[in-house]
């Protein structure tokens, strides 16, 4: 696994456990942005750990570029 690749599925694991544990304390944008995020983690999931394919794109390395996007989304500082 390259570094990168560790990185990513980092952020990736990251993203999916604040988008399923949504605090009803967060500003209301961010609430937003997580529900929204949510199910695009889901739908463009690594295919393994090892050398992921994206399970929304068939045939497509992981991360795509929804997957990425999710993850931007799921973090705070972007939106």
């Amino acid at each position: 696994m390259t570094d990168e690749l560790h990185q990513q599925l980092a952020k990736y694991d990251w993203a999916v456990s604040k988008a399923n544990n949504i605090d009803r304390t967060l500003p209301e944008g961010e609430r937003w942005a997580l529900g929204v995020a949510a199910p695009g983690l889901a739908a463009h999931a690594p295919s393994n750990r090892t050398d992921p394919t994206c399970t929304g794109c068939p045939g497509e390395p992981w991360p795509c570029s929804m997957a990425t996007s999710a993850m931007v989304m799921a973090d705070s500082k972007y939106n």
